[in-house]
């Protein structure tokens, strides 16, 4: 049985995206930009780059931990009985606070 679909993937990809954003833009901007030994162009590539690699490895770890979590029936029902934009907002924000 399936727990996800594209609305739901789509959902948590956005919600993952917007968690990391905020604490990659506050620790990464400076390491990134004050490192005098690249072009703007070359820094900019490496940030977005770190940007987009960072926030697939959280995406993936939520989904992953989401998915070790179904195995309880209790959570299960729960999860199910959600709307598919909650189910997104519940994959997507699963670390939050870690």
């Amino acid at each position: 049985m399936s727990f996800y679909n594209v609305k739901i993937l789509n959902q948590a990809a956005k919600t993952s995206f917007v968690h990391i954003v905020w604490l990659f833009a506050l620790i990464g901007t400076p390491i990134v930009f004050f490192n005098h030994g690249l072009s703007l162009s070359q820094k900019t590539i490496l940030f977005f780059g770190l940007l987009v690699f960072f926030w697939l490895t959280y995406l993936g770890l939520c989904v992953a931990i989401h998915q070790f979590k179904l195995r309880d029936k209790n959570n299960q029902t729960a999860y199910l009985k959600k709307s598919d934009i909650e189910k997104g907002k519940d994959i997507g924000s699963l670390l939050e606070g870690w």
